[in-house]
């Protein structure tokens, strides 16, 4: 696929992304091979789900924080930071060419979940909305991680540490009943009602309410990614 050379930074991200077809077909196919056999299968409603919500959160943090680190050390920050755009203007769109690039890739694996489970339009509206917004999350994460680190290695390692946490209050694979003050962390993670709706498209009872997966993690989601466009000046700064 031919693409013309990028103008801005993150349309390096997309001619990156689109530029080679084999990588492209690559990058298309893998969360197909990762979920669709899961999806197919007779494992527990709540595994199946769990693995979905493992992909995308592992896609988007270290996609991004990895991405970044490498063009940090390749000094293309640093030149992209002497221009006269703003550098929160630059993180966001960093961030969100990201989410909507992660979410093209696992979009097909989730059309194909949705056939073979089929559910109420609600709920899969809910975990498609529930998907992206772990997905923005996730690359919040990882743009956050390469403010404190340009090395690749480092951020799979700190996105380790931030996300097994994460992970557990969530409710992917234990603490699936939380109570007291798991059961209230685990409202201000966005990947627990991307969980919540995928265990609905697959059958089981929800503990939260369609609205409530639309309405909560967009408000978090929006909340990160403000914020971690705030650390702009730091991720564009030199590195010593």
């Amino acid at each position: 696929m031919r693409l013309n050379p990028p103008d801005a930074y993150w349309k390096k991200d997309v001619a990156l992304f689109f530029g080679k077809r084999f990588a492209l077909m690559i990058k298309m196919l893998y969360p197909i091979a990762l979920i669709v056999p899961v999806a197919a299968s007779d494992i527990p409603a709540q595994y199946a789900a769990a693995v979905i919500g493992i992909v995308a959160v592992m896609a988007g943090t270290f996609g991004a924080g990895e991405s970044l680190t490498v063009d940090l050390n390749d000094g293309i920050l640093l030149r992209v930071s002497l221009t006269p755009l703003s550098p929160r203007r630059i993180v966001f769109e960093i961030l969100a060419v990201n989410a909507v690039l992660d979410f093209i890739q696992i979009l097909p694996a989730l059309l194909i979940v949705y056939a073979l489970n089929p559910a109420p339009l609600v709920w899969i509206l809910a975990a498609t909305f529930g998907v992206f917004a772990t997905l923005v999350t996730a690359n919040c994460i990882g743009i956050f991680i390469a403010n404190f680190t340009s090395s690749p290695a480092d951020v799979l390692l700190y996105a380790t540490a931030i996300l097994a946490p994460l992970i557990y209050v969530s409710g992917f694979f234990r603490n699936q009943n939380p109570t007291g003050v798991s059961a209230l962390l685990r409202d201000f993670v966005p990947f627990a009602y991307m969980n919540d709706a995928l265990q609905a498209v697959f059958g089981l009872a929800a503990r939260s309410a369609p609205f409530e997966v639309f309405l909560y993690p967009g408000i978090i989601a929006a909340v990160l990614a403000l914020g971690v466009s705030l650390t702009a000046p730091r991720l564009l700064s030199p590195r010593l």
